[in-house]
């Protein structure tokens, strides 16, 4: 049977770690967990820029290892995982410090990043799938200390969404874990989705399906836990085009049928507008399953309009997924608020900006697909040499080859 990947974040805590993080009374932040003999970066490798670039930005500041020389110590021995390439590697840290570090930086309390900050951010090249699930690991949060990203060989800055789902999505993800694990989500989120949670087969559902039990994604589905930091990464990440969007789409409720080529793919050669195979989705190509938004229909399948010719929506479970899902998103508002003193408003606001190009008026520029135009790739008005966004960060790597 063809399965389509499903992707997967996970959060592995030894019981080791888990005493390191939560069993000491030692509030020093700024004792190392490393060797702290200061070693001189060798200034003929070819990678000293990036190594003085992490070494400053990461290293010194929050007490951060950016690891992009893959250890097979710290990797899934199980796994035939690659490298980071270097480029990428490079393209990755500006991004991360762009994108993550700097937005807490500006918009949190001054020693949160210190005190919350993984120690560990390991980044490989390849990406790592679970073909006998079908399902695709994007990273691993481990203990509180340690942050995995895969798949940083195909990191390409013209795909915004490519880059949010693979990586910034990630990163807020694994982030996530690390800060419920110093202060824990509210019991109350726990309870709302429970009984509506599914650990095993989760990946067979799509999104759309999730989206309207009031889950933002599927893996949401799998877990409380991975319900909250999805919720928290997915407002964080998703522009507001595709978040209204998703909201929208949760306000109904879905369902699964056999699929039938003469009711479905005869009609999409006709007019349809009256029906819900708009939004059909083949779930697989051998079994023929797809998935349609539930309201009144014929003994034939065809819909039931009312009198006045409008399509009848029915909601048979009574759960509304988009105010389960604002509902979820308020008590992660509120408990970053509480136990942080952060804004997740005002964060998602920077890391949109930073990652979307803005008019005069300060209102998001949309392409002819109404998606938000990249901003990484765009010239900036105000550098005199008319370098793109991606050029301009990558030059706080590229001035340390002066020193060579």
């Amino acid at each position: 049977m063809k399965r389509k990947f499903n992707y997967l974040l996970l959060i592995a805590v030894a019981t080791l770690s888990l005493g390191f993080v939560s069993c000491s009374d030692d509030d020093d932040f700024d004792s190392s967990i490393f060797d702290t003999v200061n070693h001189p970066l060798d200034k003929t490798a070819f990678t000293f820029p990036l190594d003085t670039f992490v070494k400053v930005n990461f290293l010194e500041p929050y007490n951060l290892r950016f690891i992009y020389r893959m250890e097979d110590i710290g990797s899934d021995m199980r796994k035939n995982l690659v490298p980071a390439a270097y480029d990428k590697s490079c393209e990755l840290a500006v991004l991360s410090k762009y994108l993550w570090y700097d937005v807490y930086k500006e918009n949190s309390p001054e020693t949160f990043l210190q005190e919350n900050s993984p120690r560990i951010i390991h980044v490989v090249g390849s990406k790592n799938y679970n073909p006998t699930q079908g399902t695709e690991v994007l990273g691993v949060a481990e203990g509180g200390l340690k942050i995995t990203l895969y798949n940083v060989n195909n990191l390409n800055v013209n795909d915004m969404d490519m880059m949010n789902e693979y990586f910034f999505k990630t990163m807020h993800h694994e982030f996530g874990h690390i800060l419920d694990q110093t202060h824990l989500r509210p019991t109350l989120f726990n309870t709302i989705s429970s009984g509506h949670y599914n650990a095993t087969t989760w990946q067979e559902t799509p999104d759309s399906v999730s989206i309207g039990n009031g889950f933002v994604s599927s893996y949401a589905s799998s877990s409380a836990s991975e319900d909250w930091v999805e919720t928290l990464a997915n407002y964080i990440t998703m522009d507001s085009v595709r978040w209204l969007g998703m909201l929208n789409s949760a306000s109904y409720e879905w369902e699964e049928i056999d699929y039938d080529k003469a009711l479905y793919e005869d009609k999409m050669k006709g007019d349809y507008s009256r029906d819900t195979i708009g939004y059909l989705n083949v779930k697989d190509n051998d079994e023929k399953k797809i998935y349609r938004r539930v309201c009144q229909r014929n003994g034939d399948g065809t819909v039931d309009l009312d009198e006045e010719g409008n399509v009848q929506w029915l909601n048979n479970s009574g759960i509304k997924g988009n105010e389960v899902i604002l509902q979820k998103l308020d008590l992660v508002r509120e408990w970053l608020k509480t136990y942080f003193g952060i804004e997740l408003d005002k964060i998602r606001y920077v890391v949109q900006s930073r990652s979307y190009q803005k008019d005069a008026d300060g209102k998001f520029v949309l392409d002819a697909l109404d998606r938000p135009v990249n901003k990484l790739t765009l010239p900036l008005e105000e550098d005199p040499e008319g370098r793109t966004l991606i050029e301009v960060l990558l030059d706080g790597i590229n001035k340390y080859k002066a020193l060579q």
